[in-house]
């Protein structure tokens, strides 16, 4: 994975005494700025750990350096990167890789990238190098232009101690066939008076090169390093940033919902608006047709066949027998029909009953028949009420 350089890329490196900040222009050149920026995080070798191995297999470098970190008890997980690899050089069997791994108590600030301080500078091609990072001594093995190891001294200066040890580095690294003769030991920092001549007897075969800290620069290829810190977080802000997204949806609906709701009011106000002014406007038509129609009611008990109260009284006598019952009441009120009489026996009464509920003039009303009273000289009171079905009339 290469690296997307933007027109100005940033780098924050770790100087001798406190980070530095780098900028890139757009000719390829870098420079150092005052001012703080994000970008690329340069992290200090003394939060890795640097273990180059001969590998067997050239096409699962991923797989064996996972496999050799988690032996060493450190795996990757939560979608973090604890490690990085990249080969060095290669035999007929073998391909040597060097692989830095992130310890688990390194703890860095979210950032857009992370990239191991000694893969920033431009290490000599085959040889050591030496230099001053956060107040601690550094020390870089390369072969055939690639970084093979990186170690923090435990000295604190460079003096004859500090020496000893990177002769007992190169030495260990000897053994494993990592490394052969070293050609040049370069020295990128102040040291004491006694060190360099220190260096010369102990390698007796190489020549020491006092020089500047060469400037840093970005990787031809990203490390993808990710810190398990930076990953938890940007887990936790990726779910704050669903649960916001979901928040919105929610909102957004409900906003929808509503304002469809609060839409469908207004339009059914205004139509109920606009029925009003029709209606409004129509006014005196309908009061021409009430008053037509309060006419007609008035008028419908005299025209209408069916509720002509003379209509109604001939359809009532004609019902009654030619002896034995008397009508004593017939009473026509907002639509009901009243009958009352007197019969010489019970049955007369009933038999009228049956008569009245049997007559088709009569099916206009609905008709209720009380038990007739019978009197102590077995004459029988009866009475009939009709009610006209669908209203009344007056």
């Amino acid at each position: 994975m290469s690296f997307q350089r933007p027109s100005q890329p940033t780098l924050c490196f770790p100087g001798e005494e406190a980070r530095e900040t780098w900028l890139g222009g757009a000719d390829g050149l870098w420079k150092r700025v005052d001012y703080a920026t994000s970008g690329v995080m340069g992290v200090e070798a003394i939060a890795f750990d640097s273990a180059p191995f001969w590998s067997l297999n050239a096409d699962a470098q991923d797989e064996a350096v996972s496999l050799r970190w988690e032996g060493f008890g450190l795996p990757s997980e939560g979608g973090a990167r604890l490690w990085t690899h990249w080969g060095v050089t290669h035999n007929d069997k073998q391909v040597l890789v060097g692989t830095l791994a992130l310890t688990a108590e390194a703890s860095l600030p979210d950032s857009s990238g992370y990239e191991p301080s000694a893969r920033l500078l431009p290490l000599p091609d085959h040889g050591i190098a030496v230099w001053q990072e956060l107040g601690r001594y550094v020390v870089a093995f390369t072969r055939e232009g690639a970084l093979l190891h990186v170690a923090v001294l435990t000295s604190r200066s460079l003096d004859v101690d500090a020496a000893f040890e990177m002769r007992d580095l190169s030495a260990a690294l000897q053994t494993h066939g990592f490394i052969d003769e070293v050609p040049a030991v370069h020295v990128w920092t102040r040291c004491e008076t006694d060190f360099a001549p220190q260096l010369a007897c102990l390698f007796e075969a190489s020549s020491v090169i006092k020089e500047p800290r060469p400037d840093p620069r970005l990787p031809a290829s990203a490390s993808g390093l990710l810190p398990t810190q930076v990953a938890a977080l940007r887990r936790q802000r990726q779910r704050q940033q669903s649960q916001m997204m979901m928040l919105a949806v929610a909102t957004l609906v409900y906003l929808c919902f509503f304002g469809a709701w609060w839409l469908r009011l207004l339009w059914r106000e205004s139509g109920l608006n606009h029925a009003d002014v029709e209606m409004t406007a129509k006014q005196p038509e309908i009061n021409l047709v009430r008053a037509a129609q309060a006419h007609w009611l008035e008028m419908e008990a005299a025209i209408n066949p069916d509720l002509y109260p003379m209509e109604l009284f001939h359809q009532i006598v004609s019902l009654l027998p030619d002896e034995g019952i008397r009508l004593k009441e017939f009473q026509i009120e907002d639509g009901r029909l009243i009958v009352s009489g007197e019969a010489t026996m019970v049955n007369h009464a009933l038999g009228f009953k049956d008569r009245l509920a049997a007559c088709e003039p009569l099916q206009r009303y609905a008709w209720t028949f009380p038990v007739p009273t019978i009197r102590e000289d077995n004459r029988a009171e009866f009475r009939a009420e009709g009610t006209l079905n669908g209203g009344t009339c007056s």
